[in-house]
């Protein structure tokens, strides 16, 4: 049984050719998800019990192992097993909330996308990032710099006020935040010098730039 998308987790070094035959020649042995040409992964198996827990009426298949729990996520005290694909079928119908799910967990997990009925391979975690250090200047900028600003007031009045335990933790916290905003000012900043120089910085796996996070996987739909 063949599906609209696919997800796992490796190889990632792929095109859209070269992973419509992996999955053509595993079809053609039966479609086994235990038997895919995908290495194992723990993200994988992740992903899948998190999917199946936010989009119940998903028809997909996978080798994960089901898990019955209702207990949130984060108060999970097993480790998943890991798991090598996920195939789920979308079509018109699919709700826009759904396609969200897919698409953020695939980010939160680090996995390959693959659509089958336009031939495109999406790494949404890269796609994220790119479209995030594309739309930085000056909206992120500005965000990066409200935050670090804050943190800064808030280590410098804790200092100052020296209350036992708590000054200390805000002192942390307040230099944290600022830390932060500056990594992300000198993060961003070099990644936009290196764009405008000749040769710089080319668009991620995909060979294009990233379209806003809302159109993709869904722009076929």
């Amino acid at each position: 049984m063949t599906f609209d998308l696919y997800a796992w987790k490796s190889p990632r070094e792929l095109d859209a050719d070269r992973a419509e035959a992996l999955l053509d020649s595993w079809h053609e042995m039966g479609g086994d998800p235990s038997l895919s040409p995908f290495k194992p992964s723990t993200d994988v198996g992740w992903f899948y019990r998190e999917l199946m827990k936010d989009v119940p009426g998903l028809e997909a298949s996978s080798d994960a192992v089901p898990n019955a729990s209702r207990a949130p996520i984060w108060l999970s005290a097993t480790l998943e097993p890991p798991a090598r694909v996920v195939g789920m079928r979308l079509s018109a119908a699919t709700p826009r909330d759904a396609l969200d799910s897919i698409f953020g967990l695939a980010e939160k997990y680090d996995l390959v996308l693959f659509e089958v009925r336009s031939r495109r391979v999406h790494f949404p975690l890269e796609e994220m990032a790119a479209h995030a250090s594309a739309t930085f200047w000056p909206a992120g900028a500005i965000q990066a710099a409200v935050a670090g600003g804050i943190g800064g007031v808030i280590a410098v009045v804790a200092w100052v006020l020296g209350i036992p335990l708590v000054s200390g933790l805000l002192v942390l916290i307040g230099g944290f935040m600022f830390a932060m905003a500056a990594y992300t000012f000198i993060h961003e900043g070099r990644k936009a010098v290196k764009s405008r120089r000749p040769g710089g910085e080319s668009p991620p796996r995909g060979k294009r730039r990233p379209e806003a996070p809302e159109n993709v996987v869904r722009a076929r739909l």
